[in-house]
């Protein structure tokens, strides 16, 4: 992609599909209440999500190595757009089930072929690239519960409305695409745009994409659980209003949002090493949270945000790196692994928070993490050895 027009389009994607993130999370209460979900249901809905990213993501890392990539990437924000907008009052919780498949499936795909597109332009410098294109989805994400409930205070404002304003973006990424020229599949790229190829003596790792995986796997199932759980724990544990409930998953995804940037910035090399011990931090917070040893939930998710922040685009940075010659099915692979997180761990904390507590349930978001800080620490090593 040419630099300034793939970048915008980049961050303009993720953007949308930071949005797409939070739409759960921000309508729990009124999905819950309009639906009549338990908790094991409700987090079935974030399960489904991670399932299509997860398919989406799978299926998107051989096709990207193989086939032109601007029809992928305008087939799968079709389908975020169709999935979206054909939800209404109407729906059904199998529909919701279906719907959000479809539109986890599409964003999925399109993510990987962006994050592929810049692993094969910028090399070793991917993951520090990454992180700061990954910040769009941060920043909306951070954002939209606000944008909301600001709107909710002046006109009604439905759950299936939301998800028709966040789908409708993705005509804007239509558009878009028209206008950025995306490489064709055949070899790593250098920052001049042209095919280089896999350096000589430069090998596949297996292993450090496998520890890359776990890491990913820990990390999405994290942050899908806590983007599901926490609104509504602000409200039916710790009794705060809606308003609160909002900013505590804006709260999260700012601190994601201001994680990620500082990690971006900083002057020192970004690698598995750095999130092993960031992570290890976010984990006791975790822990911290659900055992409500924090009198603010806003302040107790942004520190647990600010130390996962730039987790995920560092690791599927490394996943490239330690498969240089298939960087599609690397990340992939990488954004797979992530997004079963993301269809397990959401899933078996509405299962503990309906047989104990959901602030137990939360508590355990910790546990998870320390797969994180396993599998990162393995990288770190692997990718460091002399």
């Amino acid at each position: 992609m040419p630099p300034f027009r793939g970048s915008i389009l980049a961050v303009a994607s993720f953007l949308a599909f930071g949005a797409l993130l939070v739409l759960y999370g921000a309508n729990a209460s009124e999905l819950i209440e309009t639906l009549e979900l338990d908790y094991e249901e409700f987090g079935r809905v974030g399960a489904m999500l991670s399932l299509g990213l997860g398919v989406g993501i799978i299926v998107a890392g051989p096709l990207i190595d193989r086939l032109p990539r601007r029809p992928l990437f305008v087939a799968a924000c079709s389908l975020v757009l169709s999935a979206t907008t054909t939800l209404g009052p109407e729906s059904s919780y199998m529909a919701l089930l279906l719907h959000t498949v479809a539109i986890g499936f599409g964003a999925g795909l399109y993510e990987t072929v962006l994050n592929a597109l810049i692993v094969e332009d910028f090399g070793a410098k991917a993951p520090r690239r990454l992180i700061f294109v990954h910040a769009g989805a941060t920043a909306a994400a951070a954002v939209t519960p606000l944008v909301f409930e600001f709107m909710r205070a002046s006109a009604p404002l439905y759950w299936y409305d939301t998800f028709r304003i966040a789908g409708a973006t993705h005509a804007l990424l239509i558009v878009g695409a028209l206008f950025v020229p995306m490489a064709a599949p055949g070899g790593t790229r250098g920052e001049n745009g042209k095919a280089v190829g896999t350096p000589a003596g430069v090998t596949d790792d297996s292993r450090t994409l496998a520890a890359v995986c776990l890491a990913c796997f820990a990390y999405v199932g994290v942050e899908a659980a806590a983007t599901l759980f926490v609104a509504d724990h602000a409200t039916t544990v710790l009794g705060l209003g809606e308003d609160r409930a909002a900013r505590t998953i804006s709260a999260f995804w700012g601190g994601l949002l201001v994680g990620r940037l500082a990690i971006g910035l900083s002057p020192r090399p970004i690698g598995g090493g750095t999130i092993a011990a960031l992570a290890s931090v976010a984990a006791g917070f975790f822990v911290g949270f659900g055992s409500s040893l924090f009198g603010s939930p806003e302040l107790a998710m942004a520190l647990i945000g600010f130390f996962l922040g730039g987790v995920f685009p560092v690791m599927i940075g490394l996943a490239g790196i330690a498969m240089p010659s298939r960087p599609g099915l690397a990340v992939g692979l990488a954004g797979g692994l992530g997004s079963l997180g993301g269809f397990i761990v959401p899933w078996l904390s509405g299962v503990i928070a309906q047989s104990t507590s959901l602030g137990f349930a939360l508590a355990t978001q910790g546990a998870w993490l320390s797969l994180l800080v396993a599998g990162a620490a393995i990288a770190h090593h692997r990718l460091t050895r002399v």
